[in-house]
């Protein structure tokens, strides 16, 4: 899903940014409350901060990323820190995702990423993650509820699909409470630094979606 570095961001981080207090969407920027996160369009900082919370070897085991997109330490500890709100703008490397970053409202932390973005066939798909320390806590669903009112509330979209591999138990367990339900799908994919694996697919359709102010995917068009 991210497929970028974020070294070259974190060598720029200092104490000056730009707060970014939106919790609505605009035509730059995607914002949502749901739960304890507001979802939202990442700033440089908050995006190399969510990508820092992916990259740990747990995290890796199931997103495997090209290495040059893995955040190492020192420099993943130091991206955690980002406090949100600071950073310039971001613009996506990806024209085929659309990242909003979760930030933990009590704590002003960035707690993970989620997107909808093509999949191998070219069809919706949303995915995501959390930092280490919001993981096992129940939280998955509402990173993967975040996807579906990203998907169908904001971006337009009746249908999009998600897969888990088999065997990641705890993130088939949070696509289904978030409100997925299992759909046939290719036995097998491909992750991005080449790694086959088994997966289990899950859908969710809506009747009336809804496409909001923000930012819209050019290849949904």
């Amino acid at each position: 899903m991210v497929n970028t570095s974020a070294a070259p961001l974190l060598s720029r981080l200092t104490r000056r940014g730009r707060l970014m207090a939106k919790r609505t969407c605009d035509r730059r920027c995607h914002a949502f409350v749901l739960g304890g996160f507001l979802f939202r369009t990442p700033t440089a900082w908050e995006y190399a901060a969510a990508v820092a919370g992916g990259s740990d070897p747990a995290a890796q085991r199931w997103l495997g990323w090209l290495p040059d997109s893995v955040v190492a330490e020192p420099m993943r500890a130091e991206a955690l820190r980002v406090v949100p709100g600071t950073g310039p703008e971001w613009t996506t490397p990806d024209p085929h995702s659309v990242d909003v970053v979760a930030i933990d409202l009590a704590a002003r932390r960035c707690a993970g990423l989620v997107s909808v973005h093509a999949g191998e066939d070219g069809s919706p798909e949303t995915g995501g993650y959390l930092a280490p320390g919001y993981r096992g806590r129940g939280r998955g669903r509402e990173l993967f509820t975040a996807g579906l009112v990203l998907a169908h509330e904001h971006l337009g979209l009746t249908r999009v699909r998600a897969g888990a591999e088999i065997g990641n138990v705890a993130s088939g367990r949070s696509l289904a409470a978030a409100g997925m339900r299992r759909a046939p799908g290719p036995a097998r994919y491909t992750l991005p630094n080449g790694r086959v694996g088994e997966a289990w697919w899950y859908q969710h359709d809506v009747p009336w979606p809804h496409r909001c102010t923000g930012p819209q995917a050019k290849w949904l068009a």
